[in-house]
């Protein structure tokens, strides 16, 4: 920075500084005549309002939530938990009259030396104001009205009061309001039984209640923390034994479960409103807004039935998420989390539930595979990168259905080195799964990823799969309504198309025969048309789980079940896993087929395309020899098979099987006392052995409905002759004379 600009910023800094103390001198010594201009009053029932919830409604109007908050009496709460809240945040709070003069000009100095407005200077008394009276917007007006409001509140209660409601209204983060709630929510205790360390940590969240979060930011936390003890020792409110004794000791949590806010469809709702109207949860309460939501009530309490219950299925302590999303519009149905983060905004390991978007659905879209294309599994390296299967088994040629239906492994790293790790990463960015600049290597295919990707943004994905190639972001927010009931928000997201819709046809074939003979066979359900893929997330040196997937859709709507080790931190660097048996095929699959069967969903199958059609193959040619060939004219019933086919990307080349007969070749050998005959036999065809000596001719065998190596022998040869051995090949009144062996027997 130059030294002109340097001054200029701080002369700036110094005549902004000074502008505001003369305000809030004038607000001071003239409190009756600027009254009259803000336009904001004071509303002393503010101060104890006992809603700390916004007002939610369900996909059908009906008001699903009711928080009433329990307030807590001056008298109840301890000493020390008043004197965290004073030495941290307002040294004078007892006496002043609402505003600090000297912490202002103290701040501004602060401030003009960083060349920033880095340091604040409201009081309790304006915390309390700005708190339940106006919103968080930084503007000069809004200093104004809270340093107005500020001396009223002085003017009409006592300081205990204004300490009550404080700590009453006070926001403590993670959907929590007022020292009792926050009691709760983080210790699960009444704020009346509150210890020093407890209320050291409640006072140091809430300057920046996401920054200093006991949940999400630990370390954070801990030293903001101890900083309340230090300054509560520097005021002479704790001793230095007391001080000592507090800071060394570690943070402890006792999160109440059950609390409203605590990782559910509510917390999200309020996140994604806080996003789209720029506000923060305490506006959204002051300003009394109406959200309404694609909340599927049913759904949301099976959500959370099941997760509550997820220890009967892992039998060990396990965290857990479900979530289903209306495919025709994004809209989240239900979402129930347990967990102490939030798992909707951390990366996850998607493990093999990322091999339809990232490798077999860019493969079918570029039209570099079908769901019948031939591909050998078998044990590969590709530039110094080995992939294995699930104990190490291999299958040879199986098709890339089959391959997908029961997430065989080399076949996914194939594939997506057919379409390349940069295309393919385009092609799911297209379904907004953005993955990060460094996962450039095969890996992918089975999930090893840098940092891993949302759950709300895999889930989403499988909904363009169900949605015809169709994608709405997914959002838990239909509207929402101020106090007037106007609409000052509505969602109007029309479904893009993100990819082909017989791509999308396919990969639902595909993922058909997952439910039906694969992974996720636990959801082969009579009475739904069910597609789906399960995913396992393992430590590849020790070979055990720490994630567990299984998201599966129907037409409508698609479900997604998530478990991981309750034990396991947010970084993934604790030595903590599942049980060995816990897999995407199990549990995570056993708790989405509770759901569906519980569920009201109609049995609604997948309208297949006009750009998807189904092609007769020549299956001797497809089973035998790997080869994608139509069946011709000749060819009978029994030899064809029906396989799905973008229209874009049509087997060409037909079958000449059956138009004319093979060239057969045989091999002949003497073994002690007989000839051996042995060929290559097929089934459809009929075949005749002969033998040519001397004497005549004979028929050694005729055979018909034999595939593959046939052997036969001739066991009445005499010395001293000559033998011919040939085969006739027969089909459909057609003949033809294979090879000739000659013997001479000594």
């Amino acid at each position: 920075m130059t030294q002109v600009k340097r001054v200029s910023k701080v002369l700036f800094y110094i005549s902004l500084c000074f502008f505001m103390l003369v305000i809030m001198t004038f607000c001071a010594f003239n409190l009756n005549l600027f009254d009259s201009f803000t336009d904001v009053k004071f509303d002393k029932d503010k101060l104890t309002y006992t809603s700390s919830s916004v007002l939610i409604t369900d996909n059908n109007g009906k008001k699903v939530n009711e928080n009433v908050k329990k307030n807590i009496n001056f008298e109840d709460i301890p000493n020390h938990t008043i004197n965290a809240f004073i030495s941290i945040e307002d040294k004078d709070f007892y006496n002043h009259h609402g505003i600090n003069y000297k912490r202002i000009v103290k701040a501004g100095l602060k401030n003009i030396k960083n060349l920033k407005f880095s340091e604040g200077a409201s009081t309790i008394t304006q915390q309390l104001i700005k708190n339940t009276h106006l919103t968080s917007e930084k503007t000069i007006k809004r200093k104004f009205n809270e340093i107005v409001l500020a001396k009223n509140v002085e003017k009409q209660l006592d300081k205990n009061q204004i300490m009550t409601a404080y700590l009453n209204a006070i926001y403590f983060g993670n959907g929590t309001f007022g020292i009792n709630e926050a009691s709760q929510r983080y210790f699960s205790k009444d704020a009346c039984n509150l210890n020093l360390q407890e209320s050291a940590t409640l006072a140091g969240i809430i300057k920046s209640p996401k920054l200093y979060s006991p949940i999400t930011n630990k370390d954070n936390c801990l030293k903001r923390r101890n900083l309340v003890l230090k300054e509560m020792k520097d005021d002479n409110k704790i001793s230095e034994e007391e001080y000592n004794l507090a800071k060394d000791s570690p943070l402890e949590l006792n999160l109440n479960k059950n609390f409203l806010g605590y990782n559910d469809y509510y917390n999200a709702v309020i996140d994604e409103a806080c996003h789209i109207l720029k506000l923060n949860e305490k506006d959204l309460v002051i300003k009394k807004y109406k959200i309404n939501t694609y909340l599927d009530p049913k759904l949301q309490n099976l959500a959370i039935e099941q997760i509550n219950n997820l220890q009967e299925y892992t039998k060990c302590p396990c965290d857990g998420a479900i979530l289903s999303i209306d495919n025709s519009n994004g809209g989240i149905k239900a979402y129930f989390g347990k967990s102490d983060y939030n798992l909707l905004n951390i990366n996850l390991q998607p493990g093999s539930t990322i091999k339809p978007i990232i490798a077999y659905a860019p493969a079918i879209e570029y039209g570099l595979i079908s769901p019948c294309t031939p591909i050998l599994d078998e044990k590969i390296s590709i530039n110094n990168y080995t992939p294995h299967n699930y104990k190490n088994k291999y299958h040879g040629y199986i098709s890339c259905k089959t391959a997908l239906a029961n997430s065989y492994n080399v076949p996914s790293v194939k594939v997506l080195d057919y379409v390349g790790v940069q295309k393919a990463k385009s092609f799911a960015k297209k379904l907004n799964l953005e993955l990060d600049e460094n996962d450039n290597g095969l890996s992918i295919a089975l999930g090893g990823l840098t940092k891993g990707v949302k759950l709300i943004d895999l889930t989403n994905c499988y909904c363009a799969f169900a949605n015809n190639g169709r994608l709405c972001k997914a959002k838990f927010i239909k509207s929402i309504e101020d106090s007037s009931g106007n609409i000052i928000y509505k969602n109007i997201d029309i479904p893009k198309q993100v990819m082909k819709d017989s791509t999308a046809y396919l990969i639902t074939d595909m993922l058909r025969e997952s439910v039906k003979n694969g992974t996720c066979k636990k959801l082969n359900l009579s009475n739904l048309t069910i597609a789906g893929k399960t995913g396992t997330v393992g430590n590849s040196s020790n070979h055990l789980n720490t994630d567990a997937w299984s998201i599966s859709y129907t037409k409508s709507q698609t479900l997604c079940v998530y478990i991981k080790n309750a034990k396991k931190d947010v970084n993934n660097s604790a030595n903590n896993y599942l049980p060995s048996d816990i897999t995407g095929s199990n549990a995570p699959s056993c708790i989405a087929q509770e759901i569906y069967k519980n569920s009201d969903l109609k049995n609604e199958k997948f309208d297949r395309p006009n750009s998807v059609l189904e092609v007769e193959l020549n299956d001797i040619e497809y089973t035998k020899k790997h080869k994608i060939l139509k069946a011709n004219a000749k060819t009978p019933d029994r030899y064809k098979r029906k396989e799905l086919f973008a229209i874009s990307n049509l087997p060409k080349e037909n079958s000449n099987m059956f138009e004319e007969l093979p060239i057969l070749t045989i091999n002949c050998k003497k073994t002690n006392d007989k000839i051996e005959i042995c060929f290559d036999a097929e089934k459809y065809l009929e075949y005749e052995i002969y033998c040519c000596s001397d004497d005549n001719t004979r028929l050694l065998k005729a055979i018909k409905n034999t595939q593959g190596k046939f052997v036969t022998y001739d066991n009445q040869i005499k010395s001293g002759n000559f033998y011919e051995y040939y085969v006739i090949e027969k089909y459909n009144g057609k003949t033809i004379k294979s090879n000739t062996v000659k013997f001479y027997i000594s």
